[in-house]
């Protein structure tokens, strides 16, 4: 049964601010807090979206006590800020009460906590009577689901791939990101996790590549082996053993250069060096030269592409499905005044929470992507401009 709940976005973003302005339009939806450190974000939604059912609130997401204070306002609180904060915004919900959704996890060499850290509060979830819903955005997320939905077909499922691309251009800048960037500099420096046959492993970073087909309007891309988060994920909870799972995603072969570089020099180091009288991380000077995600909206020109592969059997044939989506960035500035990058994260979540109104997102405890019904989720994107796609090959022999 349908009701209207009162949602905080905390950590207002690009992505964040996607989120805002989706739901904020939404029947589903009665009040929303919008909070940050930063209240550029939190005010540019309340000017484009005109609502009256927007609150802004100052708060810092890395203080548990802060986070309960917007927390104890709302029946969900979406954390739109980085990962290195999740495990602090979750305490907070806990002490609040209030469900919780993020769009990703961090890693452990960074001293950012990764998936399984988030389950370790499941016991305290279950007991509250609340849900963590993690790392639901587009990749991880949808990806996940799509994923979840083709293995659901299927008797026995051989690979999980996930692909990643943009043929955009950026004018103007040499090193530039186009979410978190300390986020994708964490991707690309730690050795990407992959499974295979039964084990998680490692490969040396930046060193596994490809051309991959994509469907148009995109064509062959050269990707790249990642860390990120569906490696670990969808082995555990897709319902079927798998044999290989990895993520690959486009990267600039000018930000490889970059960050090869950088990474040689050790300015990419998360460890903190003393300059003076002040400590401070390498990379965090580094990201503080880079543009701003949300300052890029409007200047970026092609279309993103986020794709699931999997192969297995089905109906006794060797079968491949593919599921995916694309937009433009274009297209997204239109809708949100941000680009595609953000507005494809935010829009899966911007589902979730509805889903979650309707009442079809019953949960308690720490949950991955995959606990939500694939089915219902993949019917619902298309009405936020993020259609799905899908491709079923059989090869049979003979």
């Amino acid at each position: 049964m349908s009701k209207q709940i009162e949602v905080a976005i905390f950590g207002c973003g690009g992505v964040g601010q996607c989120i805002a302005q989706d739901l904020v339009k939404s029947d589903l939806v009665s009040r929303m807090v919008l909070a940050d450190t930063n209240l550029k974000g939190p005010e540019y939604v309340k000017k484009r979206s005109k609502s009256d059912k927007i609150e802004i609130v100052k708060a810092d997401g890395s203080d548990p006590e802060e986070v309960a204070k917007v927390a104890e306002k709302v029946d969900l609180l979406v954390n739109g800020t980085m990962p290195a904060l999740n495990m602090k915004i979750m305490e907070g919900c806990l002490k609040a009460g209030a469900n919780y959704i993020d769009m990703a996890t961090g890693d452990k060499e960074f001293g950012h906590p990764m998936f399984d850290d988030q389950e370790a509060l499941d016991k305290k979830f279950k007991d509250a009577g609340i849900f963590a819903l993690c790392s639901m955005g587009i990749d991880p997320g949808a990806s996940n689901i799509f994923a979840k939905r083709a293995a659901d077909r299927m008797e026995s499922v051989d690979y999980v791939r996930v692909r990643d691309a943009d043929n955009s251009k950026l004018a103007g800048y040499e090193f530039a990101t186009y979410f978190s960037p300390d986020a994708m500099i964490e991707e690309c420096i730690r050795d990407p996790l992959y499974y295979e046959n039964g084990k998680w492993k490692r490969a040396p970073s930046l060193s596994t590549s490809e051309v991959y087909s994509f469907p148009d309007p995109i064509g062959p891309m050269k990707v790249f082996m990642t860390d990120h988060e569906e490696s670990e994920m969808v082995p555990r909870f897709i319902g079927k053993r798998i044999k290989r799972c990895d993520f690959m995603i486009t990267l600039d072969d000018t930000f490889v250069e970059y960050v090869q570089f950088l990474k040689k020099l050790g300015l990419l180091s998360f460890k903190p060096v003393k300059i003076r009288s002040c400590e401070v991380s390498p990379v965090e000077v580094v990201i503080a030269t880079m543009p701003r995600p949300d300052d890029l909206a409007g200047k970026l020109k092609g279309t993103c592409c986020v794709l699931t592969e999997v192969s297995g059997r089905m109906e006794g044939e060797d079968t491949v499905i593919k599921t995916w989506t694309h937009i433009s960035h274009e297209k997204a500035y239109e809708l949100s005044g941000i680009h595609a990058t953000a507005f494809q994260t935010a829009m899966p979540v911007a589902v979730a929470v509805e889903m979650f109104a309707r009442g079809e997102i019953d949960l308690k405890g720490v949950k991955p992507p995959e606990a939500v019904d694939p089915v219902k989720f993949c019917g619902y994107l298309p009405d936020k401009h993020i259609p799905v796609f899908e491709e079923i090959t059989k090869r049979v022999e003979g």
